[in-house]
């Protein structure tokens, strides 16, 4: 039957199903019949068996429906103690129509409270018994919030947090919680249990920011989502940036849905069409119209952000700095030509590509940065090694000058403070981040990336979590500075009550993460006549250049897919930088052509004619 087989015995035959048992067995049964077999399906298969078919009916019936799902009605009252905007009450319907939905409206819209209020609506018609989110760490506190504000009453909750066998004792207890939440990590550790948690009951289960599973190569994380999937009796899908890179981002995403793979079809036909289609995102978003919502900026009624774009100029940069970016974009071009010459193994080119553009990276916002390890990024040398010059510059850079984008940002961030603002700086670069605290420790800045503890400890007060210090910077007038990196907290937290300026100290390749971090600061809730400012400081330099554009390019993909009408520019933790070979030849190729057309001629004319936006 073109199947793979695992085993083969007296009397019987053990097949792959790769991941797709209800298609599997939908086809063995048929080939069987069709040969004149009779064919007996035990329990489990037969439940499986039919949700693949329901799947496929129900697909087809929201594709081929002339009236919107997101037009019908809830005709029940549920037990909220707040009431839902136009907009929450229309995600609901939605939700409860499709089924199996996806809510990709702007951080800041309420998807947490129209999803509390939709697990409400299914408990109520006795389709759900429990919910179980997955998500980032940072999701945690907003979400036993949020149920909070939505019921009047703080949740159960388990955080499936601690030892190995501290997790496992409390599944085991998980009916006596209102709400479970995982991380995408513990999730791929706690894998088993979830899977025998989901089949005790019926469980909603829910991908809170679910761009985290974008890998259609099918990464840990996305691998355990699918296979999680057709174990829940509901799923949904909450981000507000679902295609962060590319269209091919949506399809786990919607597969996890849609397991039996009736919306999108396989991986490798959705994208034959996306390359097929001379248009694919408006291709795609009239595809997909009926199976997703998305809440825009413009049906909120917020103003406006302003987008503040400040070129520092060529004669501003410091020297050192100067000669540094020169010298190392020059060597990276000498050493793309040698590399290419002689054919170099494929692997060992794509570290080195990955290593040298996040080294023009580190060069452009602190040098300093250069002289650390760079064991992690896969460098299989250190740029300066053959480069004295470089080393020279290097050595006790720090004790020689402050970096063009540093210290702007430390003058900015003084300015708004002096003149009564909260501010939150976002950086990359740990080192950044640290360098940072200390230039700024008179303003005793609160830090949040990953070297610090996501959550509190109830043992210990004075304990320093992530969650305090977002609590602190909330909550207390003497706490006016946030440092914090894109990869710890920019989903899932709001700053908008209190907080109306963001600082920018670099960006990377992946719009994901700013547009998420952006959203901090212009959600639903803003007080009355306040209005989000970006502030965004740029160096000439071949690497900003190219990094630019190809994020203008990125974001206009991703709001053409959503119909949107707020494009902004594109962000991404250092972890997630350059994970895709091909987009990482093409992004480097870039960057060398950039080089080669600056070569000789400086920056100072580029940097000069290039016109300034805001």
């Amino acid at each position: 039957m073109g199947l793979s087989i695992n085993t083969i015995s007296a009397g019987a035959l053990t097949a792959y199903d790769n991941g797709q048992p209800g298609l599997v067995v939908a086809y063995i049964s048929s080939a069987l019949k069709g040969k004149g077999f009779d064919v007996n399906l035990d329990e489990t298969l037969q439940r499986r068996l039919a949700a693949y078919e329901e799947e496929n009916r129900l697909v087809d019936l929201i594709r081929s429906s002339k009236a919107s799902p997101r037009a019908s009605e809830t005709t029940f009252s549920l037990p909220l103690v707040r009431d839902l905007l136009s907009h929450q009450q229309e995600a609901l319907s939605h939700a409860l129509a499709v089924q199996n939905a996806a809510n990709f409206s702007v951080p800041g819209s309420g998807k947490t409270t129209s999803t509390l209020a939709a697990y409400s609506a299914l408990r109520a018609k006795n389709i759900v018994d429990r919910i179980v989110v997955i998500g980032p760490a940072s999701s945690f506190s907003p979400w036993e919030d949020e149920f909070r504000e939505t019921f009047g009453r703080m949740p159960s909750s388990l955080r499936l947090v601690g030892t190995s066998q501290q997790r496992s004792e409390l599944l085991r207890e998980s009916e006596r919680f209102d709400l479970i939440l995982c991380t995408y990590q513990m999730a791929y550790r706690e894998k088993e249990n979830l899977a025998r948690l989901l089949r005790r009951a019926r469980y909603l289960l829910v991908l809170d920011e679910s761009h985290n599973i974008k890998n259609i190569e099918l990464g840990p994380w996305a691998n355990t989502a699918l296979e999680l999937a057709p174990l829940a009796e509901r799923r949904m899908i909450l981000s507000g940036t679902p295609a962060p890179h590319s269209l091919r981002d949506l399809w786990s995403q919607l597969t996890f849905l849609w397991p039996s793979e009736a919306l999108l079809k396989d991986r490798i036909t959705y994208e034959q069409w996306i390359v097929s289609s001379p248009e694919p995102a408006d291709d795609l978003r009239r595809e997909l119209h009926s199976f997703f919502i998305r809440t825009k900026k413009s049906d909120l009624g917020l103003p406006k952000p302003t987008v503040k774009f400040v070129k520092i100029p060529y004669k501003a940069v410091p020297k050192r700095q100067r000669l540094i970016i020169r010298l190392l974009e020059l060597s990276t071009l000498q050493e793309a030509k040698k590399l290419g010459l002689g054919r170099a193994d494929t692997a060992i080119l794509r570290r080195w590509r990955r290593a040298r553009t996040i080294r023009l990276l580190q060069a452009a916002s602190n040098p300093a940065l250069l002289s650390s390890s760079a064991v992690d990024l896969g460098d299989p040398g250190d740029p300066f090694d053959s480069e004295p010059a470089l080393a020279g510059l290097l050595k006790d850079y720090t004790d020689h000058e402050t970096p063009a984008k540093i210290a702007w940002v430390v003058d900015t961030v003084r300015d708004l403070v002096q003149a009564g603002s909260k501010v939150v700086v976002w950086a990359t670069f740990v080192d950044n981040l640290v360098l940072l605290q200390s230039l700024l420790d008179d303003l005793a800045p609160l830090l949040a990336y990953g070297g610090v503890p996501a959550y509190d400890d109830d043992s210990d007060p004075n304990f320093e979590s992530r969650e305090r210090n977002i609590r602190d910077f909330k909550t207390r007038a003497d706490r006016t500075l946030l440092i914090a990196n894109p990869a710890a907290c920019s989903e899932s937290i709001s700053l908008h009550m209190q907080c109306h300026d963001a600082v920018y100290l670099e960006r990377t390749f992946n719009c994901g993460q700013f547009l998420q971090s952006m959203d901090r600061i212009h959600r639903v809730g803003m007080p009355h006549g306040t209005h989000a400012t970006y502030h965004l400081p740029l160096i000439p330099c071949a690497v900003e250049h190219v990094l630019d554009q190809r994020l203008r390019n990125r974001q206009e993909t991703l709001y053409r897919l959503l119909d949107d009408d707020m494009p902004v520019l594109g962000y991404d933790d250092d972890s997630a930088l350059l994970e895709r070979e091909d987009d990482l030849e093409a992004i480097f190729k870039d960057v060398l052509q950039e080089i080669s057309k600056s070569a000789g001629q400086g920056y100072s004319r580029s940097a000069q004619g290039g016109r300034s936006r805001r």
